[in-house]
C-alpha cells in the first residue's frame, strides 16, 4: 500500500503527505479500514480520474487553440484559391510529359476498369504504387482525350524543415484563404501591434468585417509571434464590431482615445509610401514576401468608376494635390482597384489612406504605371457619395 501511494503522489505531483491524507478519506467514505485491499482499488481509480482532470484542464488552461481579439484590420483581401497554381503547375506538366509527372511525384493516372472501379498509380517517396478505388477524389481531371490524371501535392518538407503531412496526397480541388493585417490586443495583453491574418475555406470566404473599424474575435494564436489565424468556424461566429455592442457590456470598449492615423503612422512606418513613389518603391519591393509587399499610401480621389469590373472591383484614381506634377510625363493618377467586400462610402474630392499591394505590367514593351490592388481603405476627410461613371478600364487585377 506504501508503494501504491507513493507512485500515485509521483502521478499526481502531489506530497506523499497529501496522498495518504486522501487514500485514508476516501477508504472512510467508503467504510473500508485503511488496511483493506479493496483500498488498492479505490486508489488507483481515484489516481486514474484524477490524471485525466488534471490533463483536461491543462488543455483548457494553457493549451486552448483560440484567443479573444481586439482590434481592426489594416488590410483585408479577396480569398483566394492557394492550391490553383499547384494545379496547373502539375496539369502543365502531364500534358508536356506525362511519364515525368508521375514519376517526380506531382500526379497519380487513373483507369477505368469494365466494373467501374479505377486503378490508381502514383510514386511516393521514389516508389511505384497501385491501389484500386471505387471512386476519384474532388481535385482528379479527365482531359479530351479520355486520360485521368490526380494532382498531387508533393513537397515532403517545407522551407523551415516541418514535413507536410499532406505529402503525396491529392490536392483539394479548391482551398481557399483570405489573407490580411490586424492590428490590436490579444488575449488580454495590454500592448497592441500588427499581426498577419490568414483564414482559410468557405469560413474564411464569409469572414468580410470592414477594414478600419474596431472588432472583437476569437483567433488562433501563432508560435512565431507575428501570425494569427481564422479557425474553423469559432471566428467568423465570435466577430463582433465595438460600435454595435451595448456600451454598458463587458466587453464594449470606448475606443475614442485612438487615432487611425497616428496608429498608421506608428506601426507601419516602413510600409508608408508617398503616392509620388509608387513606381520606384514597387521594384523595390518585388523580392519580399508576398505578405509583407503591402504599403500605405494617401491621396484625394480624383475619379470614380462604381461599375464592377470581371473580378467585381470598382476603380478609384488618387493623386496628391501637394506634388508638383509633370504634365507631358506624368498623369499624377495613380489606379486603385477595390474588391467588392470594401464599402465605399465617399465621393470624388474625400481624401483616403489605402493599403493594397503594388503591380505593373508592361505593354507593347512600354512598362505602365503602377497600380494599387487595394485590400484596406480609411477615408480622412469625406466629400459627396459615390458616383457612376460610364468610362470602362480593362483591369489587370495582382498583375504582379
Amino acid at each position: 500500500m506504501k508503494n501504491e501511494i507513493e507512485n500515485g503522489a509521483k502521478a499526481l505531483g502531489i506530497s506523499i503527505e497529501e496522498a495518504q491524507l486522501k487514500y485514508t478519506e476516501l477508504c472512510e467514505q467508503n467504510g473500508l479500514e485503511s488496511s483493506s485491499p479493496i483500498g488498492v482499488g479505490l486508489w488507483r481509480n481515484y489516481v486514474a480520474n484524477a490524471k485525466r482532470t488534471t490533463t483536461t484542464d491543462k488543455s483548457s488552461d494553457n493549451d486552448s487553440l483560440f484567443k479573444p481579439a481586439f482590434g481592426f484590420f489594416v488590410s483585408l483581401e479577396q480569398p483566394r484559391d492557394m492550391m490553383s497554381w499547384n494545379r496547373s503547375k502539375a496539369k502543365e506538366h502531364f500534358l508536356r510529359d506525362a511519364d515525368d509527372a508521375l514519376s517526380e511525384g506531382l500526379v497519380a493516372v487513373a483507369n477505368e476498369n469494365e466494373l467501374g472501379k479505377f486503378t490508381i498509380s502514383r510514386y511516393h517517396n521514389g516508389e511505384y504504387r497501385e491501389a484500386i478505388k471505387d471512386s476519384l477524389p474532388d481535385g482528379a481531371e479527365t482531359l479530351e482525350d479520355g486520360r485521368i490524371f490526380i494532382p498531387l501535392d508533393n513537397i515532403a518538407t517545407y522551407m523551415n524543415g516541418g514535413k507536410n503531412k499532406n505529402y503525396g496526397r491529392p490536392l483539394p480541388k479548391e482551398q481557399m484563404r483570405r489573407s490580411g493585417i490586424f492590428y490590436g490586443y490579444l488575449d488580454g495583453s495590454t500592448e497592441a501591434k500588427p499581426y498577419f491574418f490568414s483564414y482559410k475555406n468557405q469560413a474564411g470566404v464569409d469572414f468580410t468585417p470592414p477594414t478600419f473599424e474596431w472588432l472583437h474575435m476569437q483567433c488562433i494564436v501563432g508560435s512565431n509571434g507575428t501570425d494569427i489565424y481564422g479557425g474553423t468556424d469559432t471566428t467568423l461566429n465570435s466577430l463582433r464590431l465595438n460600435k454595435d455592442l451595448d456600451p454598458s457590456g463587458d466587453s464594449y470598449r470606448n475606443t475614442a482615445e485612438y487615432n487611425f492615423e497616428d496608429i498608421i503612422t506608428s506601426s507601419f512606418e516602413e510600409n508608408i509610401v508617398p503616392l509620388v513613389e509608387i513606381d520606384r518603391v514597387h521594384n523595390d519591393r518585388m523580392s519580399l514576401p508576398a505578405k509583407e509587399r503591402y504599403i500605405l499610401t494617401d491621396g484625394t480621389v480624383c475619379n470614380m468608376n462604381m461599375t464592377p469590373t470581371k473580378n467585381g472591383n470598382r476603380i478609384i484614381n488618387i493623386t496628391d494635390l501637394n506634388a508638383e506634377l509633370d504634365y507631358e510625363n506624368d498623369t499624377g493618377m495613380v489606379t486603385c482597384w477595390i474588391p467588392e467586400h470594401l464599402e465605399l462610402d465617399f465621393g470624388i474630392g474625400s481624401s483616403v489612406i489605402v493599403v493594397g499591394r503594388t503591380s505593373q505590367r508592361m505593354v507593347d514593351g512600354v512598362v505602365e504605371p503602377a497600380t494599387i490592388n487595394v485590400s484596406g481603405v480609411y477615408c480622412t476627410h469625406k466629400h459627396g457619395s459615390p458616383v457612376e461613371v460610364t468610362q470602362t478600364v480593362e483591369e489587370d487585377f495582382d498583375w504582379f
